[in-house]
């Protein structure tokens, strides 16, 4: 009797060993064909953007999690040119998106090996990590982005779960998925880059005409939508001629390269700038209404006159006038989108004009 309530006991434990291991199995398959699918969408996004989509959004859901960061190196500020350069405002779209500006805060995160770190969330170390989730976050796995065996990233997942990361889980998964986010990342920015070549002046090496072209109807919509300001810079470099007549086209070239450039410094990610055409910029200031919009202006004046252009052992003094209008003042509800964007183009070539023709080398407000 003894001897049959052990053996039932047995067959008891073992079903229930049966049973564990059937449902990992079919949990492991569920989880792999998840892994899978992730990996299919990540392989078809044509675009970073829609990349950063993917990952931030699309897995925070297939996976379940409670929260999904991604943290990209961008010492140049490249990724987030790129980012800008269709009109994303990379704050409001991707919340979840951060950028280091140094390889050591990333290689902080993980230890030689490289592989994903799996355990608790600990508030001194994780909490930059995930700054702007709304869901407590109790395990986390940090998967590391690596590109040349250097970190360029690190994919963050948080759970509310503090068993769902756990340090002895196996992370064979997890390294896969990583190294496919690498390779897609580095992927979508050359995609960008080489589409984004057609929109850019290749002597500055900011954007086009056809580029402002396109930009500036999304972005009067974009102001009309939101109720927020938007101003427009028209920049001339004073006395062109007399640098391709003194100093030839190469001194001409480097006054345009180095007036583009310091253009460029002065203004945010989310502002655009382009080569109009000739000696001509012309810069649109997202959210910026008409008194800052003429701060801005006055900032690249004097940046661009304290600035000493050396060509062959020769000192060139460069200037500029500046044109400024604001969108805003020129609204008129029955007027054709079209119509609204020559508003604001002609508003600011009016003020440049008068900028020239009251000496150069200042700034005028068509207001």
């Amino acid at each position: 009797m003894k001897r049959k309530k052990n053996t039932r006991q047995k067959r008891k434990v073992l079903n229930q060993r049966y049973k564990t291991l059937i449902k990992q199995a079919w949990d492991n398959d569920t989880i792999l064909r998840r892994f899978q699918n992730m990996e299919l969408q990540l392989m078809q996004c044509a675009s970073l953007s829609q990349l950063l989509i993917t990952l931030l959004e699309d897995s925070k859901k297939q996976f379940d999690l409670d929260a999904v960061t991604l943290n990209l190196l961008d010492e140049d500020l490249e990724i987030r040119r790129l980012l800008t350069h269709d009109g994303t405002q990379i704050a409001e779209t991707f919340p979840s998106l951060m950028f280091s500006s140094e390889k050591t805060i990333l290689n902080q995160l993980f230890d030689a090996t490289l592989t994903p770190k799996l355990g608790p969330f600990i508030v001194e170390q994780h909490s930059i990590l995930f700054q702007n989730t709304v869901s407590p976050v109790e395990s986390i796995a940090l998967l590391p982005l690596i590109q040349d065996d250097c970190v360029i990233g690190s994919f963050n997942l948080g759970d509310k779960n503090s068993e769902r990361f756990k340090s002895t889980a196996a992370t064979d998964f997890l390294q896969h998925l990583s190294a496919v986010i690498s390779t897609c990342i580095d992927m979508t920015i050359l995609r960008d880059k080489v589409k984004n070549t057609g929109l850019m002046d290749t002597l500055t090496e900011i954007n086009n005409r056809r580029f402002f072209d396109q930009r500036l109807p999304e972005e009067i919509a974009r102001s009309q939508r939101t109720q927020k300001p938007l101003s427009c810079l028209f920049i001339d470099v004073d006395h062109f001629k007399q640098f391709n007549d003194n100093h030839g086209h190469a001194g001409g070239d480097l006054v345009l390269k180095q007036v583009a450039e310091m253009i460029r410094e002065e203004l945010r990610t989310t502002d655009v700038v382009s080569r109009y055409g000739g000696e001509e910029f012309v810069v649109l200031l997202v959210e910026t209404e008409a008194t800052n919009a003429m701060e801005v202006a006055e900032r690249i004046r004097q940046r661009i006159q304290n600035n000493h252009t050396t060509f062959e052992d020769k000192t060139m003094q460069v200037t500029v006038s500046i044109g400024v209008a604001d969108f805003q003042g020129r609204v008129d509800p029955t007027m054709p989108s079209d119509g609204l964007e020559q508003t604001l183009i002609t508003a600011a070539d009016h003020a440049l004009y008068q900028a020239k023709k009251t000496g150069r080398n200042r700034v005028f407000s068509a207001a």
